[in-house]
């Protein structure tokens, strides 16, 4: 299963305004910008997903690492929701400064908390 899901990013920065003014879901360690994808995909496995670490949460260092932890529990958490995910919305998820120390297993379970939540219908 996880290899047949692929995964690609926003681009540029009209798609990040547009996203910025939709629906939001938000947590003690992120807030999850989504919208709806305006045509059609035709692969029903592609999540387009951005993960964001605002520089005020620290050096480039710092920051890299933040995007880097939330992508890859983004796509474990994905993954895990195998089928409940719903895949016809583009994501933006913007870090806060709690992410760099929570336990990885424990970001993983707030992402999947939230992707369930905002049941986006």
């Amino acid at each position: 299963m996880a290899a047949s899901i692929k995964f690609e990013s926003l681009s540029g920065n009209i798609e990040f305004k547009q996203i910025l003014k939709s629906k939001k879901v938000i947590s003690n360690l992120f807030t999850i910008y989504y919208r709806k994808i305006e045509k059609e995909l035709n692969n029903n496995k592609k999540v387009i997903l951005s993960c964001v670490s605002a520089k005020k949460l620290g050096n480039a260092v710092k920051r890299n690492k933040i995007r880097r932890r939330l992508k890859m529990a983004a796509r474990k958490a994905i993954i895990e929701l195998n089928s409940s995910f719903n895949n016809k919305y583009k994501y933006a998820i913007f870090a806060k400064a709690k992410v760099y120390d929570e336990n990885f297993q424990t970001l993983v379970e707030e992402l999947k908390n939230k992707f369930k939540e905002g049941r986006y219908s």
